[in-house]
């Protein structure tokens, strides 16, 4: 067996190095492992792949620096760190932007954001070959439960390095404080932070509930992985094997949706409350004040970052997607 993957690797015409973020056992990486199958068998083995999960190559911002370099071909994106190679995918990290998956999914899928990719694409030399939602950022804290904007005030949330999430906190009155990912348990544990904020699988994934009392189901960022590959080298393959590559990195888009989708709805949930979290699910009217508070904070400091007209444009596009699935509905 092991003679016969050498010689497929050897005799392939393209090797595709790819790297990730996460664990073996996460549902990224299952997806991760759809996309090499799929590529695998439907290039005919002229396509190898090769999978470096948990950062093993680096930090998630270190492989698409690799990435854009060419030294590998593949690399992990998320929502903290694309706008670090083009700007405008920042709009991916907005607070309260969508109300629910659906609305999320379908504007990754959209032809608004299918030409913000192109731009990418031309301007980066980084092609995002397909995205999905991880689930979304909720607040978790040791104080009390946060059932409203109001509740957040004087609270240290730890936030990622990252000025979308700290103008968020700090317009609900708490206090953010970045603390470096790999330090984020202990700065819990020992009080340094009262809280912070990730997708409800992570909270599970990473014990946090060990440290953390409130989980508060507010969904305030979506929460996105993709698949991001070198434009030079995508645009080197035959068309018949760029097809190949997109229909892959789908596929491995929709096998971690699907997962996180109901670990974040159902499992991981259930698991955190039987572990001893108070989870908390604020009313439409409670969201409301979440949304409010933040909105105008949020959308003055995007129109200082980015092209205001290109901020409105987005904001429209979504009010457009969530009109089409309320008439879909009401039809």
């Amino acid at each position: 067996m092991l003679a016969s993957a050498s010689t497929t690797a050897v005799s392939a015409e393209f090797n595709i190095r790819a790297s990730h973020g996460e664990s073996i056992e996460s549902p990224l990486h299952k997806g991760w492992q759809v996309f090499e199958a799929y590529v695998e068998s439907s290039s005919g083995g002229r396509i190898d792949v090769t999978i470096s999960p948990a950062s093993q190559l680096g930090s998630i911002k270190d492989a698409l620096e690799q990435t854009k370099t060419g030294s590998i071909q593949l690399a992990h994106g998320d929502e903290q760190t694309l706008d670090s190679f083009y700007k405008p995918m920042m709009i991916l990290a907005t607070p309260y932007l969508f109300a629910n998956d659906e609305e999320g999914q379908r504007f990754l899928n959209s032809e608004f954001f299918m030409d913000v990719r192109e731009k990418m694409a031309e301007e980066s030399g980084l092609r995002l070959l397909a995205a999905a939602s991880y689930g979304f950022r909720c607040f978790t804290n040791n104080v009390k439960p946060i059932k409203s904007a109001a509740d957040m005030e004087g609270i240290r949330m730890r936030v990622p390095p990252s000025p979308m999430s700290l103008e968020m906190v700090k317009a609900m009155g708490g206090s953010p404080t970045p603390v470096p990912w790999e330090e984020l348990y202990g700065a819990m544990q020992s009080g340094v932070v009262d809280g912070q904020e990730n997708p409800v699988g992570v909270v599970l994934d990473y014990s946090f509930y060990q440290v953390q009392q409130y989980l508060t189901l507010d969904n305030h960022q979506l929460g996105m992985n993709a698949l991001v590959v070198n434009e030079q080298f995508f645009q080197s393959l035959p068309p018949d094997l760029r097809v190949v590559l997109v229909t892959g990195a789908q596929m491995a888009a929709a096998t971690e949706y699907g997962e996180r989708n109901y670990q974040a709805r159902v499992s991981a949930v259930e698991q955190l409350r039987a572990d001893g979290m108070e989870v908390y699910a604020p009313t439409p009217e409670e969201l409301d004040t979440f949304r409010t508070a933040t909105l105008e904070p949020i959308q003055a400091y995007l129109k200082q970052e980015l092209d205001p007209a290109y901020v409105d444009a987005v904001y429209q596009e979504i009010a457009q997607i969530r009109a089409d699935l309320a008439a879909s509905v009401a039809d």
